[in-house]
């Protein structure tokens, strides 16, 4: 108790020996984190680069091409990474939005997370039966309504006759044994017509039969659906059970069952033609896929006139035809994206045009992606070419978004997007990436532009990066926030840090580590940007981050401040950063200048 008296008491007359040679005033307290000043004009958080959510149909791994499939897998982990190092920055750009400016700090993150975000649920594609169900995509409603269930709910009506029944065949259902659980969901409709069970028992006994596999079992769980649409047409299974019909016409129709076929071609045929039979957009829709996996050379003159429709209620039809010609990848394809993604009057549609369209590994796809990001007046449109071409694998991708970012003649957004985009990119050096931002900066003159710059630099943690944050704090002919900005990234992100995972023997594993420097090495920095500057607000900044280090790295550099410094403002702001300590090297302080 006696030390918290000493210690406050200490203020006290600390606060009154700093000013007995001048007019009594309230002090300034020196705040952590010191707030920047607000910029000469206001600032516009950056429209996230959101990336267009593609639009799929859900369906058995097997009847999606291998090819398509391990596309989409590869780019699901690829966005599995971006998103783990969108997530890195962001803990970075949290704790300098401590120092800087909160606004566009925390906008850039939302823009790296909000651009990556369908992709990264893409990342749970690898644990769903080899892509079994592509519905982990972010927003794809209308996807959604083309899955099939794939696990019967639990059982719900004790009291009815089929309950125990029923359990016993979801049980074997659960457990993979469909001929067992085909067998007894047939028995529920057999034996008890009025059970509250019968009306789904049709669709999970065709599921059963589906999952069996063979021409035999599919031809009876198509009969077996066939008689729950004449029966109980209003089951809650019938959405579900018009997805699982097209994907065994599909099976059926690839194995030559010409009848079949030409069902399917018709069905999909009905998408090219005039009206809106909303309730038959499913069936529509289905079929298209079930053609296209069927015979791609057939079905591409379909989806050419599905994609040609404008009416409002064709939309979802239009955008299932973009997937569907994209994941042909056949030498056309570009063309009629392109097409779509200029002169398709539905936003979305045109958004997965363009997303889809780095899908296809063609030259022409990669040029026609380059003259859409580089000119047009639709911005959203811009941003989702650059996207598209981050996604890309041929050079001349990665130089146009480099080239997009340094081109001081494009809007600020699309120029932010396009660094942010070029940098997750590979295959050049840790030297090539730092002159680029170094280029960057020097050619951007947006303040929200060069924070973005500045936090991509921050973030490198090398020694040329932080000397570079240094150089920049002491220019004059810097603006004051870019110079706070830089001191307050430096203490920020300056450190190495290391995560551990532990074995089950106990012993400490590195799973990741970031090379930073040392904390006397960030304090030597930090204190060079304090002797050079003339500025108080750049020096009150220092002091402030200083007294932010972790273990009170920069104590002693506070010490002397408060010791030596002419300037009254900036001893009581070392002070003040002292006395929220509780190093022994503080309170000695503290009582060297009460005994003054």
């Amino acid at each position: 108790m006696s030390r918290i008296v000493r210690f406050t008491a200490a203020l006290s007359i600390c606060a009154g020996t700093l000013t007995a040679q001048e007019p009594p005033r309230a002090p300034r307290p020196a705040r952590t984190p010191v707030a920047p000043a607000p910029a000469p004009t206001p600032r516009t958080a950056p429209t996230p680069a959101t990336a267009p959510t593609p639009s799929v149909w859900s369906m058995d791994g097997a009847f999606m091409d291998p090819m398509w499939r391990a596309d989409i897998e590869r780019e699901a982990s690829r966005a599995a990474r971006a998103g783990a190092e969108a997530a890195r920055a962001g803990m970075d750009a949290a704790r300098m939005s401590m120092n800087i400016d909160r606004d566009a700090i925390r906008a850039d993150v939302r823009s790296s997370m909000a651009a990556i975000a369908p992709m990264v649920e893409m990342s749970a594609l690898a644990a769903v039966d080899g892509v079994v169900n592509l519905t982990g995509l972010a927003g794809l409603s209308a996807s959604r309504s083309r899955s099939y269930r794939t696990e019967a709910p639990e059982a719900w009506a004790q009291a009815d006759p089929a309950d125990s029944l029923y359990r016993e065949a979801r049980k074997a259902l659960s457990s993979d044994a469909y001929r067992k659980a085909a067998d007894m969901f047939n028995q529920i409709w057999r034996r008890y017509p009025n059970s509250a069970y019968t009306p789904d028992a049709y669709y999970w006994q065709a599921f059963a039969l589906q999952r069996l596999g063979g021409d035999q079992n599919i031809a009876e769980a198509l009969s077996t659906l066939d008689t729950q649409a004449q029966k109980f047409p209003k089951a809650a299974t019938r959405g579900d059970a018009a997805a699982l019909r097209a994907r065994m016409q599909g099976v059926l129709a690839r194995r030559g069952d010409q009848a079949m076929a030409s069902t399917l071609m018709g069905r999909a045929d009905s998408a090219t033609r005039d009206g809106c039979p909303r309730a038959n957009d499913d069936e529509r829709i289905d079929a298209l896929n079930a053609v296209t996996q069927m015979d791609a050379d057939k079905a591409m003159p379909i989806l050419k006139k599905v994609l040609a429709r404008r009416e409002a209620c064709t939309q979802q039809l239009r955008r299932t035809a973009v997937w569907l010609v994209a994941s042909r990848k056949q030498p056309e394809a570009a063309e009629i994206l392109m097409n779509v993604a200029k002169s398709d009057p539905d936003k979305e549609v045109r958004e997965q045009a363009v997303f889809w369209m780095a899908n296809v590994p063609t030259d022409e796809a990669t040029g026609m992606l380059i003259d859409l990001a580089r000119r047009g007046d639709d911005l959203d449109l811009r941003k989702r070419a650059v996207y598209a071409l981050s996604r890309s694998k041929q050079p001349r991708a990665a130089t146009t978004l480099r080239e997009i970012a340094l081109d001081g003649s494009s809007p600020m957004e699309l120029r932010g997007d396009a660094m942010q985009w070029y940098m997750s990119g590979a295959g050049r050096s840790a030297d090539e990436n730092m002159s680029f931002l170094k280029d960057m900066y020097g050619k951007s003159d947006e303040q929200q532009l060069k924070m973005r710059v500045l936090s991509q630099i921050a973030s490198r943690r090398t020694e040329e990066s932080r000397d570079f944050l240094v150089a920049l704090a002491t220019n004059q002919r810097e603006s004051l926030d870019a110079r706070r900005t830089a001191v307050s990234m430096l203490s920020s992100v300056g450190f190495s840090s290391v995560r551990y995972t532990t074995s089950a023997q106990g012993t400490p594993n590195v799973v990741s580590s970031n090379t930073g420097a040392s904390a006397a090495n960030i304090v030597a920095q930090l204190t060079t940007i304090y002797d050079k500057s003339p500025d108080l607000e750049i020096r009150r900044q220092v002091l402030s981050s200083l007294g932010s280090m972790r273990d009170n790295a920069g104590i002693d550099k506070l010490i002397d401040v408060a010791r030596n410094e002419k300037n009254l403002e900036l001893r009581k702001a070392a002070v003040s950063m002292l006395t929220r300590t509780k190093d022994p090297r503080a309170l000695a302080l503290l009582q060297e200048i009460i005994d003054r």
